[in-house]
């Protein structure tokens, strides 16, 4: 009888929060505390710790002792991939919400996209991303509730959605599973790369859309992104840097062997634009082994087939940024403004 219980309340979870948790203690509570306090209440939270080495595993059971909805998963330290798929495994949600241990959301937005996938039937919702700084969590003042969300959503197909400017979108963030909510089922055998230390989010979300995933977006900036200044140098390390494009390179051959010439080109001035960026942060930092590989992969890109399919105009914004940073910088953020509002649906624009 009490297997039967145990099992209808499984079939009546909703949504699976799952929180991959390594030495985030100073910032676990805020996160925890801003999904316990949503509009939407028939969910559970997956904490998995990651074997952290702060107090956090410790702070994950206090949490589990305090509400019955939280469930606390242990496993050496293996990365983030593999304990999100570890929260995937363990998941009784029809929905997979995805929410790192330092960030937190606004108090209406698993109600926002439970009830727009309900209605719409898309695999994939999302929100915008608001940044905000490291320290003690404040409310902002966009946490009022909002009845009327309703009236700045989207609908994207996944044709639409798998485009190279609309993946690539800064307002869509298709690119980051933070703050998405997926349909269980849809998933299926996809799980996270654990061998990328970088980007495996990005392979991730593209291997859903690229299997039919839909997207619904609600243009709110409703997931709290917590900037890290320490960890930011962190992510532009040759390791993380030869990840990155090791997924990039991956999403510019997809469009490759589908036979979409153009948006394989376009993705390849998607992985021009990050080899500018990582060169920059190599002089930035004086990493001499990052400035080095980087000046290689140069050397590498500028002999491809597919570099020389990119326009003049863009070939040379490239090359200025291997020499002036801050003059390619104004320049490539006018051509992504540019291609992005002209390339995305109509519906998307005035967004």
């Amino acid at each position: 009888m009490e297997l039967y219980k145990s099992m209808e309340r499984a079939m009546e979870k909703k949504i699976s929060v799952i929180v991959p948790v390594y030495n985030t203690e100073a910032y676990l509570c805020d996160c925890v505390t801003s999904v316990l306090e949503q509009t939407f209440r028939d969910f559970e939270i997956i904490l998995i710790n990651d074997g952290s080495q702060d107090n956090s595993g410790d702070l994950c059971e206090r949490l589990c002792e305090g509400d019955q909805r939280i469930r606390v998963l242990w496993q050496e330290h293996r990365g983030v991939s593999a304990a999100r798929n570890a929260g995937i495994d363990a998941a009784e949600g029809k929905y997979l919400f995805f929410l790192d241990s330092d960030d937190f959301i606004h108090p209406q937005l698993l109600e926002a996209l439970y009830s727009l996938q309900e209605e719409n039937r898309a695999a994939i919702a999302t929100t915008e991303f608001c940044y905000v700084r490291k320290g003690k969590f404040q409310k902002p003042a966009s946490f009022q509730m909002e009845p009327d969300y309703r009236k700045n959503c989207c609908y994207l197909n996944h044709d639409q959605a798998r485009k190279p400017s609309t993946f690539a979108h800064p307002r869509l963030r298709l690119d980051a599973i933070g703050g998405k909510m997926i349909l269980s089922e849809a998933i299926g055998s996809i799980r996270f790369d654990e061998e990328l230390t970088h980007g495996e989010d990005t392979l991730f979300l593209h291997q859903m859309i690229a299997n039919g995933a839909d997207v619904t977006v609600v243009f709110r900036k409703w997931y709290f992104y917590r900037r890290m200044e320490k960890e930011h140098d962190k992510e532009y390390s040759i390791e993380s840097c030869k990840s990155r494009l090791e997924v990039q390179t991956k999403l510019r051959d997809h469009e490759i062997n589908k036979g979409r010439t153009e948006r394989a080109v376009y993705a390849e001035w998607i992985l021009l634009c990050e080899i500018v960026l990582w060169y920059e942060m190599g002089r930035r930092n004086k990493d001499g082994r990052l400035i080095e590989y980087v000046e290689k992969l140069i050397h590498v890109e500028r002999k491809s087939r597919l570099y020389a399919q990119v326009d003049w105009c863009r070939r040379m914004v490239f090359q200025l940024g291997c020499v002036c940073y801050p003059l390619y910088k104004l320049i490539a953020d006018f051509f992504h403004w540019y291609h992005h509002t002209l390339d995305l649906p109509r519906e998307l624009r005035g967004k």
